[in-house]
């Protein structure tokens, strides 16, 4: 029996598929991220030889209850026929809406979705504490953004109103993030849910942790009920996606790379978080997948820096980066320092049409002359050069490149640079300034790289 059984939920029910009615299960693990749909059917005459099924957009069917679901994007990954007697089909589905109707071309005004692990981000709270102790606050704890054409909205909300009296001797108190994406016109299911999983990604890159949704649904402003004579209320439909749930990590505030209230309220940030979608898949491979070789981390990071370099500076073209580097440090003192950092004679070459990864990285290092990161592109030698060579031996394995190659702990370090390079930037991009912590923090890692050395040494002469 699998571990994760009890973890399963079922739902027997009848399922339409290309016109004909047939029995089956909807299987939904959340824990192993899968949606099934298991169909069988019994075979006569007619159909002896059963049929084949391909990969199937939408399927809908009425549970056993009552309730109605729509599955989406169906890959069909078994067809089984037992000659005359029966066949046995299953789809792998990415999504399902339970409603009171088939929802095959539906559309919504919001999607609201019930966080896990977002709440320190957020700053928020349903209490707060008075003179007299704690209290629930009398309005309500929110932030609002305009982004994707839409509003965005974090709220948080609590298990307990304390508007009774304590009747049991114990209660726990739980307090969830609620992230509302809401749109005056109606949006596709799918449109709805890639700007969550934008909006998911920034708070999983701000927190350098896994975020997990514990329940969603959609709301349509013209379904809408009477509670009494006067409230109105939305029915809602409830979504269940193939998501597994991902491992939460212990992390403190300290340690994010921002949290909500730095977000500027007035700045349009789509098209950075549009740019940003593949660099945030890349960096949260540092803890999204904590049983990676590190070899695969530092790959995925220093393409996350190629990546965002690519998308954010200088159109990606040669000759705009090229005259921007001249603009900056012509003047400088240290020109041909820098000039031997950014304008190679591989990069200058005229058979060399794109920004090679040393230019990208020593570029995103030495920025505007800043010297937050001047410990990696002030000595004389070029760290940018070392962490191409480390790249290339990685991916081009040859043994002339491995000498070059960082290894073991020095590649640990490395990560621990390039990570900290690249989440400047990002921040940058957003409207959000974390030079002054990330100073610190390097400070801090090569203090700590200082005092292991002194260390080995101190143990070395008393061999």
């Amino acid at each position: 029996m699998s571990k994760y059984y009890n973890d399963e939920n079922r739902y027997i029910g009848t399922f339409n598929i290309l016109g004909e009615e047939i029995d089956g299960e909807i299987i939904h693990n959340k824990k192993t991220g899968v949606i099934f749909l298991d169909l069988a059917k019994q075979l006569d005459e007619k159909t002896f030889m059963g049929k084949s099924y391909a990969n199937m957009p939408v399927i809908s069917g009425k549970i056993n209850s009552g309730a109605i679901v729509t599955l989406f994007n169906n890959k069909c990954i078994n067809n089984h026929t037992n000659v005359g007697q029966t066949q046995r089909i299953c789809f792998r589905s990415d999504y399902l809406v339970w409603s009171s109707k088939v929802q095959k071309d539906a559309k919504f005004n919001e999607l609201v979705c019930t966080l896990k692990n977002a709440f320190a981000w957020t700053q928020l709270s349903v209490f707060e504490t008075t003179d007299t102790g704690i209290k629930m606050k009398e309005g309500f704890d929110e932030r609002e953004f305009s982004w994707f054409g839409v509003k965005v909205k974090f709220s948080v909300f609590s298990n307990e109103t304390f508007w009774g009296p304590f009747d049991s001797e114990e209660k726990t108190i739980v307090q969830r993030v609620k992230l509302t994406i809401a749109s005056e016109t109606k949006r596709t299911i799918d449109e709805l849910i890639s700007i969550r999983d934008k909006i998911l990604a920034m708070i999983s890159f701000a927190v350098k942790n896994n975020i997990n949704v514990e329940k969603e649904y959609f709301l349509d402003y013209e379904d809408s009920y009477l509670i009494g004579d006067k409230i109105e209320q939305y029915h809602k439909h409830h979504l269940l996606s193939a998501q597994r749930e991902l491992e939460v990590y212990d992390s403190k505030v300290w340690d994010y790379n921002f949290t909500l209230n730095q977000l500027p309220s007035d700045k349009d940030i789509n098209k950075e978080l549009e740019k940003l979608g593949p660099i945030f898949n890349l960096y949260l491979s540092l803890f999204k997948y904590r049983d990676m070789p590190l070899e695969m981390v530092f790959l995925n990071i220093v393409q996350a820096l190629e990546t965002f370099h690519s998308r954010f500076f200088y159109g990606d073209k040669k000759k705009k980066y090229v005259e921007s580097v001249m603009e900056r440090f012509s003047g400088a003192v240290i020109f041909d320092q820098l000039e031997k950092k950014l304008l190679s004679p591989t990069q200058m070459d005229e058979n060399c049409s794109y920004i090679i990864l040393v230019s990208r990285l020593n570029d995103l290092l030495i920025g505007n002359y800043n010297t937050i990161f001047y410990d990696y592109w002030g000595c004389e030698e070029d760290y940018g050069q070392v962490i191409a060579d480390t790249r290339h031996y990685y991916t081009h394995y040859g043994s002339s490149k491995e000498k070059k190659a960082l290894k073991g702990d020095d590649l640990r370090d490395a990560i621990f640079v390039l990570s900290s390079l690249l989440e400047y930037h990002i921040c940058l991009v957003l409207g959000i300034d974390i030079e002054e912590k990330v100073r610190q923090s390097l400070s801090s890692h090569n203090s700590w790289k200082q005092l292991e050395k002194a260390q080995i040494k101190e143990m070395e002469e008393k061999e």
